[in-house]
This record gives C-alpha cells, structure tokens and sequence, in this order.
C-alpha cells in the first residue's frame, strides 16, 4: 500500500525547480497569483490523502517490525525532513509566492494611483 501511494505521490508532485527570478509584467501580476494559489490549492487537494497513506502500521508487534515502521513513518511521513513534509513546504511555498504577488500588485497600483494624482491636473493645454 505504501509503496502505491509513494508512486501516486511522486506523479502527483511535481519536481522542484532550483531557486530563479521570474519577471511578471506589472498589470498580469493578480493573474499569475491567481494562476499559482488555484496550482497551490489543486496539488494540496491532490497530496492530502495521498501523504496520510504515506503512515504505515507495524506489520507484526517484534521489534523490527515496530522499529521499521517507525523510521519509515519519521523518514517519510511525519519527521521534519520527511517527504511529506517537504511536499506541503512546497505548497506553502507557492502560496507565499501567490500573496507576494498580491502584495506587488497592490504596490504597482498604489504607484500608478500616485502618479496619475500628480499629473491628474494636467490636461495637457498647457504651453
């Protein structure tokens, strides 16, 4: 079971991408943020159950079986470094960069908002 829901995972999961810049044209900032939440909140959809399948029960009660089920469960399914926790990590990732987005958004049309209070009382008839 578990070893179905890791390839389920790993299918699911797309690779993560080595750290870059993008560069987002100022008046397509809100649809890239919005483009990146509805991604962030289709993969959380998709690995929620699907990273609860990751913890497994001891086959038997002996002591390798316990101490197996253990190191897999910290390793993969529940320890800080675990694969789980590295997948809603990256989830929580692009949610972050969604709300920068929004935050750029909101900066860019404060700036324009600014300057157009400047220039609003030129009509252009001066001269």
């Amino acid at each position: 079971m578990a070893e179905n829901t890791v390839s389920a995972l790993s299918t699911a999961v797309p690779a993560v991408p080595g750290l870059l810049d993008i560069k987002v044209e100022p008046e397509h900032l809100l649809q890239v943020a919005k483009i990146v939440n509805d991604e962030a909140d289709a993969l959380d959809d998709r690995t929620r159950q699907l990273l609860v399948e990751l913890n497994i029960d001891a086959p038997a009660t002996d002591v390798v079986s316990s101490t197996a089920s253990d190191a897999w469960n910290r390793l993969v399914a529940r320890g800080d470094g675990s694969y789980a926790h590295r997948v809603q990590n990256y989830i929580r990732g692009l949610r972050q960069l969604s709300r920068q987005l929004r935050e750029a958004a909101q900066h860019y049309q404060a700036g324009e908002d600014e300057k157009i209070a400047a220039f609003g009382d030129r009509d252009g008839s001066q001269g």
